[in-house]
């Protein structure tokens, strides 16, 4: 199942509705967001494990 989902491209480019410069906008938008949620989730569970160990 895996191997399929790898197939699929995540930021699909359709040429009837996107532009070359509107789908690498959006694919960097993608990026920044994903960056931002992983970043916010670490943070999160450091002071998660940090207010444990102070118990």
């Amino acid at each position: 199942m895996f191997s399929l989902l790898a197939l699929l491209p995540i930021v699909p480019y359709d040429s009837a509705i996107d532009t070359p410069l509107g789908h690498r906008n959006l694919v960097i938008i993608y990026v920044v967001v994903w960056v931002v949620q992983m970043g916010y989730g670490a943070y999160a569970i450091k002071k998660w494990r940090d207010s444990a160990k102070s118990r």
